[in-house]
């Protein structure tokens, strides 16, 4: 063996020797990842002779070490330190390197050679550009473990020492850093590779573990060991798409093909509709045929539990959108706020929410609405009576809203409809705050905060001589235009919240990714209030937690049906979406004028666009405000 061992280090001299001289090197004297190291880096620019792993450290490189201390180390260091404990009585030096070569935590044996130490100092960077063929390096740039022993080392003041180099990646499936452990070179076996693979394993296990996605899979082709360091781990968002996954789930799942089709990874791109199936085996391994016509089982190892009641999400604020913020704030401040939007956005919603949040809330919220009301009556609702004020008036009179919301909020829904004439004496009543019942001639003075909704376009029925100019910016302090729901960007998240709000159940039953993607699908001409009903419709007939495809209305459903994904670009559905997106370029993104010049209407845009996916999907060439 001594003697082998001396003939192979004559070989890889002799090969150290034609290689620096320009000279090839006989097949086989060098392996082939050592080969290709050395030929990097000597178009890197460095030569056998530089000294660059004993460098002082700069400031510039513990600034970067500094950056990536907190995002890598929280996964590493633990297995970096049961690692060690074994390790520390002896003459190995553990370091950890982020993904561009720097060391960002090292840990010395207590019989490692101290110009080791130095070398795999934190602040160091060893990438093949800087110190030329390691194992770190290699590591690296091959993106496999990697071992360099001796002469096999580029730079000559590293011919020393041995290391051994595992790299470790991302749940993207991109590159996060490598863990290294080196010693002096003296013949021995290393013994060391295997460690820092297993140690490998568990940080990539850890960084898919911490998503923060709603369903994390165990996967393997044998189904004990699922419940092992060595199983695949994939997580899932609630919607059913990919967030990450460990190296082993990438290579049996073929994840980087399917990545690369350009469409996103799914639960059900996966396995079909497998969810049930998997829910059913209660954490036990289940067996599901792949896309490819192979089979793995499958693990469910993390779902949503919530045992702790968690706070809901407030309705209101969610109906609200982005302007619930600069609304609230505005009506704290004593400013009306009008709110317009189709029926059934909620506007009688957002008034509650301002109204419960907005400084009023201790006093009485008056909701009129101003299109019920026979026009005969809505002077006597709103400013109130005396007795004997007319036939049929009450004994004792009665106040009106406006002196009922004294105190508190008044809200007047559909105030586009009120009729003319009394629009004057509204008008009045805000300006002066103070109101006489009819039949009486007792002024009485109130205070309460404006909130005023209509579907109407104001600015139209003022140009028509319909409603009073002066009254309008009287009213229109902040104006909040809620969209209807086929044109919010934000309609998953409405729809956890409304769910929150109408399950009859704690904890409140999830959408399936098929569900879900239903809903989305689906136009809601009726808005939120028929949102509501679909999702209550759901929470009653939810199954161990989950409300499916068939636990929705029937018109949310059939809309599902319609949904596709990209259709070829031959057919006349792909001929259709590539003028939709051509036709949103030229509009700079704005849906309406991208209706206007296909010639359909913006509902019909819309409904196409969820068809096709293009609001919501990445790489359709769609403006971020779409």
């Amino acid at each position: 063996m001594h003697a082998t061992g001396l003939q192979m280090d004559r070989q890889l001299l002799e090969a150290r020797r034609l290689f620096r001289e320009g000279r090839e090197v006989p097949s086989g004297w060098v392996r082939g990842e050592v080969i290709r190291s050395w030929q990097r880096s000597r178009e890197y620019g460095l030569a056998p002779d530089d000294h660059r792993i004993f460098s002082p450290v700069s400031r510039h490189a513990l600034r970067r070490l500094q950056e990536y201390r907190d995002q890598l180390l929280h996964y590493v260091e633990p297995e970096m330190e049961r690692l060690f404990k074994a390790l520390r009585g002896t003459d190995w030096v553990l370091a950890c390197l982020e993904a561009e070569g720097w060391i960002v935590r090292s840990m010395t044996g207590d019989r490692a050679c101290p110009d080791l130490g130095r070398a795999l100092r934190a602040g160091g960077n060893l990438d093949e550009t800087v110190a030329g063929t390691t194992g770190p390096g290699c590591a690296l740039t091959e993106r496999c473990p990697s071992v360099v022993t001796g002469g096999e080392h580029f730079l000559e003041e590293a011919g020393g020492f041995i290391c051994a180099a595992v790299p470790l990646f991302a749940p993207d499936g991109e590159l996060a850093g490598v863990l290294n452990a080196s010693r002096r070179h003296d013949g021995r076996a290393m013994g060391v590779l295997e460690p820092l693979a297993l140690a490998a394993r568990e940080v990539e296990n850890r960084m898919v573990e911490n998503l923060a996605g709603d369903l994390r899979l165990a996967v393997h082709y044998r189904s004990e060991l699922t419940d092992s360091p060595v199983r695949g781990l994939i997580h899932f968002d609630r919607d059913g798409r990919l967030l990450g996954a460990n190296p082993v789930a990438r290579q049996l799942l073929d994840l980087a093909r399917l990545e690369g089709e350009g469409r996103p990874v799914t639960l059900e791109r996966l396995w079909g509709s497998a969810l049930p199936s998997l829910r059913r085996g209660a954490g036990e391994p289940v067996a599901l045929a792949c896309q490819d016509g192979g089979q793995l089982y499958v693990r469910v190892e993390s779902a949503p539990r919530p045992t702790v009641a968690m706070p809901r999400r407030d309705a209101g604020e969610a109906i609200a959108g982005p302007l619930y913020e600069r609304a609230l704030k505005a009506f704290r401040g004593g400013v009306p706020v009008l709110i317009n939007g189709e029926t059934g956005t909620g506007k009688d919603r957002l008034a509650r929410w301002l109204h419960e949040r907005g400084g009023a809330g201790q006093g009485p919220f008056v909701a009129v609405n101003c299109a019920s009301i026979p026009e005969g009556l809505i002077e006597s609702e709103l400013f109130g009576y005396e007795e004997g004020a007319f036939t049929g008036a009450r004994r004792g009179g009665m106040a009106g809203k406006f002196e009922q919301a004294d105190g508190g909020t008044l809200f007047l829904d559909e105030i586009g409809d009120m009729p003319l004439t009394l629009q004057a004496r509204l008008l009045r009543v805000l300006q002066d705050r103070e109101v006489t019942r009819l039949g009486g001639g007792r002024v009485r003075p109130v205070s309460f905060s404006l909130l005023c909704a209509t579907l109407q376009p104001l600015d139209r029925a003022i140009a028509e001589g319909r409603f009073r100019e002066d009254l309008f910016y009287r009213i229109n302090g902040l104006r909040v235009a809620l969209p209807a729901l086929r044109e919010r960007a934000d309609l998953a998240a409405l729809m956890d919240s409304l769910l929150e709000e109408v399950s009859p159940s704690t904890p409140v039953p999830r959408l399936s990714p098929a569900a879900r993607r239903a809903l989305m699908a689906h136009s809601w001409p009726g808005n939120i209030r028929e949102l509501q009903q679909a999702l209550r419709l759901g929470a009653v007939l939810a199954e161990g937690g989950w409300i499916e495809l068939e636990h929705l209305p029937a018109v949310p459903h059939e809309d599902a049906a319609e949904t596709a994904a990209e259709p070829p670009a031959g057919t006349l559905d792909g001929q259709t979406r590539q003028a939709m997106l051509a036709a949103l370029a030229a509009s700079g993104g704005n849906v309406s004028a991208a209706a206007r010049r296909l010639g359909i209407g913006r509902a019909t845009f819309y409904r196409k666009m969820r068809r096709f996916g293009l609001s919501r999907q990445a790489g359709d060439g769609l403006p971020d405000r779409v």
